[in-house]
């Protein structure tokens, strides 16, 4: 076996380096990652290494924030029933939970929905408005569903409701009839960050109340504490894979703390259910054993499943709707592998693979997976890659890249081919009529020989070369104090030399596990989806892989995790 190493490694300023070790006394590994990840001067470092929550932006310039704050404070003193409403993914759902959090605490009237995937679809639509003015809401506050969709406004308006919307989608053009539209993307918003997610959004939304109510005299300062929220803050933020820099950072290191000893029922069954041993939650909790079992709801069944457990107050109810959720991602696993393969072998039998993007598409491929499917095609292939299903003559579609070009920007070019479309840079959906998919296909690759750069594709960067007598325990504690990790800030990575194999294995579904010699005993190594040579490895091999900690001994023992498939040496 010889095959090509597939990364790189960085070579940071070493004076910056030499600055960082000699003022903040940290380790020359912890410098140089500071370093590759822009944090060059000291005081920098120091901020990015101690977030506290008094660093937040404040919300000046929000656009809309004040008429919206105004609106629910006038709303609950005069005891108005609220309709609150979010999309069907975990930023969504978490959105959701954390203003039915904030309300049930004040003892305020409220019913919630979240947006279904196959009845409706994305955003607030004319069926929810409909179930809002039957229940006797009279104002609506949709999370993370778009700017509005016009003739479900219209019927609000008809019907005597009001409409805030909080979100942080790209802004085409807004509804006109919405009461307020808080949203930093919006081209008048002079708020700075424009990558909060929406329950960050949130957040800010309720701690504006929160003080509004303290200014009037109406609550007490210590009735409520905004920070009992930043749970559901780092779960639906890292889940939707926005930047995890500045704000997003300090909410989520503080949310980690909070999500660690969460008091939630629904949380801590579900940490039971995804067998959860951790002492601290980390965002690769998150992203992947918490999330995919939320995302199962709205994916394969109904997403109210996973807000009525993340507002459950009854453990043994918890304890109901978390087997539920595992139910759901057992199938969703078994769904997603079958249209994987259909997609794949499309795109090996069409010959799609030399196309600059991929699109692939089949009638009665199950859309809650569409998005899932995508993300594997970009990752075995390199390229931005559109799955539809379709039901009839109309698909639905999904469309995932890894940087090498905005996925937004491709739709809005390519919008003349489509009913619908929306998303953002790198995660993006769409609805197009069978009859269309062709011209469809051909205009985005149109646009992408202009637009595409490989440059920004996110390959395997090294931090640094280590020797196997590196790989330890304290340079593990040690790496701990750059977290949390994620989009923006990626999980350090090293190129490891001389690893002598003692055991490999294929485990799960094709993931490699492997048990390597290092001074003074062994490690174990895990790459995922990996193990398609049935876990055949050279005696002596090189890797690219971050350092992590071994859930499955459950002790917090170091891991390598494979960034890309072993070398031989």
């Amino acid at each position: 076996m010889s095959v090509r190493a597939q990364w790189t490694v960085a070579e940071p300023d070493a004076r910056a380096v030499d600055a960082l070790v000699r003022e903040l006394g940290v380790a020359e590994i912890s410098a140089r990652c500071l370093v590759n990840r822009d944090h060059r001067s000291p005081a920098d470092a120091r901020a990015f290494m101690a977030p506290r929550l008094g660093q937040l932006d404040p919300p000046d310039g929000m656009a809309d924030l004040e008429r919206a704050v105004d609106r629910v404070v006038d709303g609950l003193e005069r005891g108005e029933r609220f309709g609150i409403f979010g999309d069907y993914d975990v930023d969504g759902v978490s959105s959701v939970a954390l203003i039915v959090s904030f309300l049930r605490n004040l003892g305020a009237r409220f019913d919630a929905l979240v947006a279904d995937r196959f009845a409706g679809g994305f955003g607030l639509g004319i069926g929810a408005v409909q179930r809002f003015e039957q229940s006797g809401c009279q104002l609506i506050v949709a999370l993370d569903s778009g700017p509005g969709d016009p003739a479900a406004s219209r019927a609000a308006r008809e019907l005597g409701l009001e409409i805030i919307v909080v979100d942080h989608h790209r802004v085409e053009e807004p509804c006109a009839d919405l009461l307020a539209y808080v949203n930093p993307q919006r081209a008048d918003c002079r708020f700075r960050d424009k990558s909060l997610a929406a329950v960050g959004l949130a957040f800010y939304f309720v701690a504006a109340i929160r003080s509004r109510l303290v200014e009037l005299g109406r609550l007490e300062r210590e009735a409520f504490d905004p920070r009992k929220l930043l749970d559901l803050v780092a779960l639906g933020t890292v889940a939707d894979v926005v930047p995890l820099r500045e704000n997003n950072r300090i909410l989520v290191h503080h949310g980690l703390d909070r999500l660690s000893r969460t008091e939630r029922p629904g949380l801590r069954a579900l940490f039971r259910g995804a067998r959860l041993r951790a002492s601290r939650i980390r965002t690769d909790h998150i992203a992947f054993q918490l999330a995919p079992r939320l995302n199962a709801a709205g994916r394969m069944g109904t997403a109210m499943d996973a807000l009525e457990l993340l507002n459950c107050e009854d453990d043994r109810e918890a304890d109901r709707l978390t087997a539920r959720l595992e139910q759901l991602t057992q199938e969703r696993r078994s769904v997603e592998e079958r249209v994987t393969e259909l997609a794949s072998r499309q795109v090996e039998e069409q010959g799609l693979a030399d196309r600059p993007v991929l699109v692939v598409w089949g009638d009665g491929w199950h859309r809650g997976v569409l998005g899932i499917v995508a993300a594997r095609l970009t990752e075995q292939y390199g390229k931005p890659a559109y799955a539809v299903g379709f039901d009839g003559e109309v698909g639905v579609g999904s469309a995932r890249a890894q940087g090498q070009l905005n996925l937004h920007e491709s739709l809005a070019t390519a919008a003349g081919h489509l009913l619908r479309y929306g998303g953002h840079r790198d995660a993006a959906g769409f609805t197009v009529e069978r009859g269309a998919i062709e011209g469809f296909g051909d205009a985005l690759a149109e646009y992408a020989d202009g637009a595409t750069d490989p440059s920004g594709m996110r390959g395997v960067v090294c931090d640094a070369r280590l020797a196997p007598a590196d790989v330890k325990e304290s340079l593990l504690t040690e790496l701990d104090r750059l977290a949390p990790f994620g989009n923006a800030n990626p999980e350090p990575v090293f190129e490891v030399d001389d690893l002598r194999v003692l055991d490999s294995r294929v485990v799960g579904t094709g993931h490699l596990k492997l048990e390597l010699m290092v001074p003074g005993g062994s490690i174990s190594a895990f790459g995922p989806r990996m193990g398609r040579d049935g876990g055949r490895v050279p005696p002596v091999i090189r890797v690219a892989a971050a350092l992590t900690h071994d859930e499955w001994k459950g002790d917090g023992s170091p891991e390598l995790r494979l960034q890309a498939p072993p070398v031989e040496v």
